[in-house]
């Protein structure tokens, strides 16, 4: 990156579309196309632009995809009457992409809902996994934090009193909360992170469709056993950076992927569930250094 100048940098990402199962996904492109392929995906509320920070870094090891999912980002947004929001139908999203762009080998960072989306995508053995890096991208009960679980519970008894309950989920005081709750310096945490992320959240339609959203990720839970026997029997090279004071997914799912691939690496960082907005070069180094170990 030294070598690199600043202008080179900055012109290393592209800023793309494409068609997708007739939703149009934007996407974000940096690496040469002959490096290994590094597919980047984002949670909640979150874009391809949380890994702005890591992407030039990351490219020059890899080539680079980063795309958004429908209703989040600068992808479409399709009425929800006419597209199933559901984690399952994410993962067609993204097995489509892929093939449009004729990725048949990649790695996979998974984080936040992109864990269960790419476990969809990588339990159907369509793509071959290079490695796997997650960060706070949970698969494991004990790594569920208590708002998550309070979230189902409410859910499960919706009525008006836990709606209104639930509704704060996607205002802006529970967003910026997920940027800087648990972490070690609040002046390492841009703005604009949470503030473009509300603000794409006011677009029409968007909280109604995000509660949606919200509701089915308890359906992920009834995979769980089988995303994590599929672990357990591929032992994919796989790297866990984790922010250890997330409290949306517990440090407990860290240890338990661990635990399941003794072969994988762990490292923990003093930082909460956004832990790229503080420790974004350090993650970035810990990838690349561990895939030039493998």
């Amino acid at each position: 990156m030294a070598n690199k100048s600043i202008k080179e940098q900055v012109n290393a990402v592209a800023y793309k579309s494409i068609n997708v199962n007739d939703t149009e996904i934007f996407y974000r492109e940096a690496g040469a196309k002959g490096k290994p392929n590094l597919l980047l995906l984002h949670g909640y509320p979150s874009s391809s632009h949380m890994f702005r920070n890591v992407i030039p870094m990351l490219s020059e090891q890899f080539h680079i995809l980063a795309p958004d999912l429908p209703a989040f980002g600068f992808s479409a947004v399709p009425d929800k009457e006419e597209f199933d929001y559901t984690f399952e139908n994410f993962a067609l999203i993204i097995e489509g992409f892929l093939e449009k762009l004729k990725i048949k080998k990649t790695s996979f960072y998974l984080f936040d809902y992109g864990a269960p989306i790419l476990m969809h995508v990588i339990s159907k053995n369509r793509v071959e996994v290079d490695m796997l890096i997650f960060q706070n991208g949970n698969i494991y009960e004990e790594g569920l934090g208590q708002g998550i679980r309070n979230a189902m519970l409410l859910f499960n008894n919706e009525n008006s009193e836990n709606r209104l309950k639930l509704e704060k989920l996607v205002e802006f005081d529970y967003i910026k909360w997920e940027y800087l709750t648990g972490v070690s310096n609040f002046s390492k945490i841009a703005p604009e992170s949470y503030h473009l992320d509300q603000f794409l959240m006011q677009r029409a339609g968007l909280k109604e469709i995000h509660m949606a959203i919200k509701k089915d990720y308890a359906n992920n839970l009834a995979f769980y056993k089988a995303w994590q026997d599929k672990l357990r029997e591929s032992q994919f090279p796989t790297l866990i950076v984790w922010g250890e004071n997330d409290e949306v997914f517990l440090k407990e799912g860290a240890i338990a992927i661990h635990n399941e691939l003794p072969n994988s690496k762990l490292i923990f960082y003093p930082t909460g569930h956004f832990a790229l907005e503080e420790f974004g070069v350090e993650i970035a180094g810990a990838i690349i250094d561990y895939y030039n170990s493998l």
